[in-house]
């Protein structure tokens, strides 16, 4: 089980902003053009060992009704990581963010020994334990999401890429389930309308068949405590 730590602060003085930004790495995602700025993701390793990914971004910016002249992109995703943490949702450790000017930084420790959903079926089916295994990760999943949109929060990406487990196919079969990629996670006025928009995203990306969905949202359904039917659908 994994030990979550506070949260760092939202570094808005430039302390060690700079630090950060000059850290070098491989590039995981490269800087690309969005929101009329740059994006991109880099990893390397610290000197105690640890794999960390450091996101970077310049002129990154969005806009809504509460921030009509913009926002670094960076800050809605600190506020995420704040709100999922707040609600008991595992999410990679936070380390730093920082914003200085145009720029910002967000920098998590890797989630050590966890792989994506899809990836894990691949790899583990046909595994003796496979099928008990599989049930597990997928109530924990269940519960993890019921526990996101009982808060009225929507991922609004949710594909099997973003659920992450670490898991082994034996008779003990413990499992660990963690949510990444919390860049467009924002605030719906019910928890269901968080649930209807983000569960059938999984459906239509991931491995799952038929009878593994409906045993998903079984699970889901008695972790949310309320039936809802379309995602049967």
């Amino acid at each position: 089980m994994r030990i979550r730590m506070p949260l760092p602060k939202l570094d808005s003085t430039g302390q060690f902003f700079e630090q950060w930004w000059s850290t070098q790495g491989e590039w995981v995602e490269q800087p690309n053009q969005r929101r009329g700025g740059e994006s991109g993701v880099l990893r390397t390793t610290t000197e105690d060992g640890k794999v960390i990914y450091i996101k970077r971004q310049e002129n990154h910016i969005y806009r809504d009704i509460f921030h009509p002249f913009g926002q670094a992109t960076i800050i809605r995703e600190y506020k995420a990581y704040c709100a999922l943490t707040k609600a008991q949702v595992n999410v990679p450790t936070l380390i730093y963010c920082g914003v200085q000017n145009k720029k910002a930084i967000l920098v998590t420790e890797a989630l050590d020994g966890f792989i994506d959903l899809d990836s894990w079926m691949e790899q583990n089916q046909g595994q003796p334990f496979y099928a008990e295994t599989l049930n597990k990760i997928l109530t924990e999943t269940a519960t993890m999401l019921a526990k996101l949109h009982l808060n009225k929060l929507q991922h609004g990406s949710l594909y099997g890429k973003h659920l992450f487990v670490k898991a082994e196919t034996n008779e003990q079969s413990l499992v660990e389930v963690a949510l990444l990629d919390l860049e467009k996670i924002k605030k719906r006025n019910t928890a269901k309308e968080a649930a209807l928009h983000d569960i059938p995203k999984i459906k239509r990306h991931s491995l799952l068949n038929s009878e593994q969905w409906h045993f998903f949202v079984n699970a889901y359904e008695q972790a949310f405590g309320n039936k809802l039917p379309k995602l049967y659908q």
